[in-house]
């Protein structure tokens, strides 16, 4: 128990030193509250970190309920009256700079009775709880041999059944699945790990269709106490002077009418999303047929993922020739420990510091029990050293990425764990980005050389025609004059196109078009979708929504952002954003859409002191941003680092133009970076009139 809160007599006293004391002894009674302050902000966090641990490692604990409810009680005490007095020497003009950005951080946000607190907390919960129960399981009807893949067990169970074929003019009802009884149960898909997997490597679209349905049966559950959650929120937001919870949210990322921001952002990428979206289209009709419209949106669940925004499962539908870096890491042998080491590794090349010991003695990176909730975390326990991982690994390439993301926050954590208590923390999207710019440098062919996914003739296969235009602002135009020619194009007849698509095209392409075309697939999808969930949110906490056409209006905003639809029509019985974990967990995800354009941004930066040795801010125009390796570039890591230590002391357009040379979020870097994508898409679009737009 902490018992460091200052009481309503505390306040009158400080207020009288103010009033009696000469200057400079009411300047070091001010920093002595500061650091006291300071000082039980770690504690607290140090609590609230092993509460929210041990509610993931076992959400059952007996004790965890009582545990967190005093630490809520403490900790609103003690925020509210240390606010209190905070505020008042700021009416007075009592404080300077840095005291000033620290009483932000620290009286920001909705401020929480105790009732509401706890009522958050046992909403929260259940979302959770709902989120991560999510299973299903086939009965033994057919005898079926063990061994057998997932995908073929339910594929036969389908065919037995007539699953999603019309029986009586009606469609069976899926809940027999959920509660078959256990004796019969072949085997059950539990948990987002199995239902995601299922949809990434399944090509049947009776199979894929009947996981993501299955998949929202449950999230139907979450509506009510979904409600009753951002009604808590909003109450307690508007106490401190929100409008509603989203007016926070949009607030904490610094950004001045973050709306209109994020998007003009949006429209900035969107030729690129839409180009992509149409040849994916293309070739997903191929190979469905007329399930998959010539124009319109795409059906959610043919895009290889639970949520339709990874869509690299796909590019061997487009490509006659893929590498496949999840066969090479199996037969490599390689172990989830490896996978961290060689993560590790990465960061220390830069000058970055070694994961700690405590580190990996007390992370889970694989599966112990069902209980559970296994969700890529990166935990900051705020202890000499003791930052920690989370997350029930397998040993794919995505699981690599996964990593690499999580360990750039700790990364992050280990970098600002000098600072003062309220500084340990920094812009989220920021606090997203760095992993995923060190991804960039992972992914060049250099590099997954240099660990043994690519060979020696893959590393060299460089398409040599592949010339890059001269600036980024003839690419741009290029991009947008092209999304203007083909959305307009005369549908062609999908039989004699299919009779004359051939190798011609993708054929000869080279190792550089491969990854950058996975990339794509894997990264372009996330911009809009990580907008619609955060949009729909906003517009849900501010009240703008039909209560009666929640999850129409939902899809509605699929359709217009993501081009894509769900296989079947969705009535107002489901809430089918609640399918998405962050929802679940009551996370803002605004902070990952602006990741996707800054970790490009940041990693160009890296690239560019990796390249000329220092923070140049020009670079030749013809250079791939693929095959820039900063693997082993102190001066990168210094930029970085210098970044990331800082954590909140300054606002982040500070910290970015004083680091990087940037002060604002762009898509320039984004653009740069796929331009070797977009010849190759283009040479496609072309050749075959597909039609772009939906």
């Amino acid at each position: 128990m902490i018992t460091l809160y200052l009481r309503k007599t505390d306040i009158r006293f400080l207020l009288i030193l103010f009033l009696s004391f000469k200057f400079h002894s009411c300047e070091d009674a001010i920093n002595t509250l500061f650091e006291q302050i300071n000082e039980a902000t770690v504690k607290f966090n140090r609590l609230g970190a092993e509460i929210a641990w041990q509610y993931s490692v076992d959400p059952n604990d007996a004790g965890l309920t009582r545990r967190s409810a005093d630490y809520q009680l403490e900790r609103i005490v003690w925020q509210q009256r240390s606010c209190e007095v905070v505020e008042g020497l700021h009416e007075q003009g009592a404080l300077n700079v840095t005291q000033q950005r620290q009483a932000h951080l620290l009286c920001r946000g909705p401020k929480f009775t105790y009732e509401e607190a706890r009522a958050m907390s046992n909403l929260y919960d259940g979302l959770l709880t709902i989120y991560s129960n999510a299973a299903v399981c086939v009965p033994n009807i057919s005898n079926v041999a063990d061994g057998l893949s997932h995908e073929a067990v339910i594929k036969q169970y389908l065919v037995k059944l007539n699953r999603f074929a019309k029986v009586d003019g009606r469609n069976v009802s899926l809940k027999t699945d959920k509660n078959a009884p256990k004796r019969e149960a072949i085997f059950c898909i539990k948990g987002e790990e199995e239902f995601d997997k299922l949809m990434k490597t399944s090509k049947d679209p009776e199979v894929l269709e009947f996981v993501w349905k299955i998949w929202r049966e449950d999230t139907r559950y979450m509506r009510a106490p979904f409600r009753e959650l951002v009604n808590v929120q909003n109450e307690a937001a508007r106490r401190n002077g929100y409008t509603n919870i989203g007016e926070f949210w949009r607030d904490e990322l610094e950004i001045d009418d973050l709306r209109t921001f994020c998007r003009r952002l949006y429209q900035s990428v969107k030729p690129l999303y839409e180009l992509v979206h149409g040849v994916v289209r293309f070739y997903l009709r191929q190979r469905y047929g007329d399930v998959v419209s010539a124009r319109g949106p795409i059906p959610a669940h043919l895009l290889g993922n639970l949520w339709s925004y990874n869509w690299e499962p796909l590019a061997e539908f487009i490509i006659p020739k893929t590498i496949d870096l999840d066969d090479r890491m199996k037969s490599l042998n390689w172990t989830v420990i490896d996978m961290v080491k060689r993560a590790d590794d990465f960061y220390i090349s830069l000058g970055l510091p070694a994961m700690t010991e405590t580190f990996w003695s007390k992370s889970l990176m694989t599966r112990v029990n069902d209980n559970e909730r296994c969700h890529g975390t990166a935990a900051d326990m705020f202890k000499d050293g003791d930052f920690r991982l989370l997350y029930c690994s397998g040993t794919s390439f995505e699981d690599f990425s996964v990593l690499h993301h999580e360990m750039g926050h700790i990364q992050y954590y280990m970098a600002y764990q000098h600072r003062p208590g309220l500084f340990r923390q920094a812009n989220t999207a920021l606090h997203e980005s760095v992993g995923d710019a060190i991804m960039y440098g992972v992914r060049t062919p250099q590099h997954l050389h240099r660990i043994r996914l690519l060979n020696d003739t893959e590393l060299f296969d460089v398409n040599n025609n592949n010339k890059i235009n001269k600036n980024v602002r003839k690419t741009t135009v290029k991009m947008v004059n092209a999304h203007r020619i083909y959305k307009n194009n005369i549908e062609s007849d999908t039989n004699r196109i299919a009779a004359f698509i051939d190798d011609s095209d993708v054929g000869d392409i080279s190792t550089d078009d491969i990854l950058i075309l996975k990339q794509a697939l894997n990264k372009l999808p996330q911009i809009p979708f990580s907008l619609l969930i955060d949009e729909y949110r906003w517009r849900y906490f501010e009240g703008s929504l039909d209560e009666n056409s929640l999850n129409r209006h939902f899809w509605d905003m699929v359709r217009e952002l993501q081009g894509v639809v769900p296989p079947e029509r969705r009535g107002e019985e489901y809430f089918d954003v609640g399918a998405v974990f962050h929802v679940a967990d009551n996370t803002p995800y605004i902070r990952y859409f602006l990741s996707s354009f800054l970790q490009h941004q940041l990693f160009e930066s890296l690239c560019r002191a990796s390249v000329r040795g220092r923070r140049p801010r020009w670079m030749p125009a013809k250079w791939d941003l693929l095959r820039c390796d900063i693997y082993g570039s102190k001066v990168a890591g210094k930029i970085l680092k210098d970044l990331m230590s800082r954590g909140s002391s300054q606002p982040w357009r500070q910290i970015l133009e004083e680091t990087i040379g940037e002060s604002n979020i762009s898509a320039t870097s984004l653009n740069t970076y796929y331009r070797p994508l977009y010849k190759l898409l283009t040479r496609l679009v072309q050749k075959y009139s597909i039609p772009i737009g939906w």
